[in-house]
């Protein structure tokens, strides 16, 4: 009774219904005035460290922009100082660029290699990158591409290699050069492709066939194997020029590509049996590398030499066939003669290698006739001056002796030949 007496005089008081209301709303006040402080502070504290951090990457962006201007500066005055030493006297020069990769391609040698990219369009390749450019991200798109643009060094380039050797110094390259396309006429080697430059490096178009993991597989390639490849850019639409004026012995050539491509029926069907036995590396069909073939001795690999020297065996053909039809009245053993030394003075018998293959061939009247195809014995012999890359690396080097390996090739590609005949 005392205590419900208690709260009674106590709600009857004014002055606690007063100030009871304030009270419980000033400890709500203070509680949510605490709650957002709290919020103030954090957010301050955030503010503070971000802005610390933001102080810390303009200095550090900075002191990279710094450290670009000095690199510049050092690479601009390395390169002034190349540019302004014209006894090369100076020991400084400008930086080296390693290759991001080495071709592969079905072209071994020069002889034989398209002069120019995408003439023989079914010359193809593949273009390992090495893992120092992360190819797996650095090729992302490229698919997306029909072709590409082939930056690379003419490591086969004599120049180059007298460049690197002490016993035989380079003595400057030659300012004038005799194109293939012009047949022994000179012109100024900036207004040609030529190899032979003062910095040996290449530029060539090639079409990309895919892009698988870090490598590209190309074709319409005219780079032998083991090129070193210094940067690939992708062909844009912008590439395309209108309005191109060539000189011209560049549109029409003084040197006509030939007029006709014969694959003799023997070698027809050696190079069916290279396809049937999945020896190839790069072909697995036979119209791929037949049409290869033709674009490639359309466009007359021969050198000036050799075209000058076919050009007189044709000639003493020619004067031999009119002189044996206009003596009629020679005995038949000397008739008999005059045939053996025709045969004997036959066309010149000429080669290229591609894929694995060792193709031969003559020249006659513009006509080219391949008469052999067998594997290139340069593969199997344990000096291969070639130094192809690993994509022909044979691992069957258990024999010695390479000539017994090129007779038994020769005589399994004819057993094999018959053996189809005869079924």
């Amino acid at each position: 009774m005392k205590s419900f007496d208690f709260f009674k005089s106590l709600i009857s008081n004014k002055l606690f219904l007063f100030t009871t209301p304030l009270l419980i709303s000033s400890l709500i006040f203070s509680y949510y005035l605490s709650i957002i402080q709290k919020k103030n502070y954090s957010l301050k504290d955030k503010l503070e460290k971000e802005k610390q951090n933001k102080l810390h990457e303009q200095k550090k962006c900075e002191e990279q922009r710094l450290g670009r201007t000095r690199a510049e500066r050092e690479l601009r005055r390395v390169v002034n100082s190349y540019k302004e030493d014209r006894e090369n006297k100076n020991v400084e020069r400008p930086p080296d660029y390693p290759p991001i990769g080495f071709l592969e391609s079905c072209f071994r040698e020069r002889n034989g290699t398209p002069r120019q990219g995408l003439i023989v369009t079914k010359g193809k390749a593949l273009l390992k990158l090495k893992t120092s450019v992360n190819p797996t991200y650095s090729l992302e798109g490229l698919d997306q591409y029909s072709h590409c643009w082939l930056i690379f060094i003419f490591h086969e380039n004599t120049n180059t290699l007298r460049s690197v050797r002490s016993d035989r110094p380079a003595s400057g390259v030659k300012a004038k050069v005799a194109p293939p396309r012009l047949d022994g006429i000179k012109v100024g080697l900036f207004s040609t492709r030529t190899p032979h430059r003062p910095n040996p490096i290449g530029l060539s178009v090639a079409k990309i066939d895919k892009v698988v993991g870090d490598t590209i597989y190309l074709s319409g390639i005219d780079l032998i194997d083991g090129t070193p490849i210094l940067d690939v850019k992708p062909y844009s639409v912008h590439d395309s020029v209108k309005g191109v004026i060539n000189p011209a012995w560049v549109t029409i050539p003084v040197v006509p590509p030939l007029d006709n491509v014969i694959i003799l029926d023997v070698a027809k069907k050696q190079l069916q049996y290279f396809v049937d036995k999945k020896k190839l590396k790069f072909y697995d069909n036979y119209d791929d590398i037949e049409t290869c073939i033709i674009e490639i001795l359309t466009e007359d690999i021969r050198s000036v030499r050799k075209r000058k020297q076919d050009k007189l065996i044709d000639q003493k053909l020619k004067q031999n066939k009119d002189i044996n039809s206009s003596t009629t009245t020679t005995t038949t053993s000397n008739t008999s003669d005059n045939e053996e030394d025709q045969q004997e003075e036959g066309p010149e018998k000429h080669r290229f290698s591609l894929d694995i293959l060792n193709i031969r061939f003559t020249v006659e009247n513009q006509i080219a006739t391949v008469f052999e195809i067998l594997e290139d014995e340069v593969l199997n012999s344990d000096e291969n001056i070639y130094l192809p890359s690993n994509i022909y690396s044979n691992k069957n080097t258990n024999n010695s002796n390479s000539n017994n390996k090129n007779n038994t090739n020769e005589s399994k590609i004819t057993e094999s030949i018959e053996n189809n005949e005869n079924n």
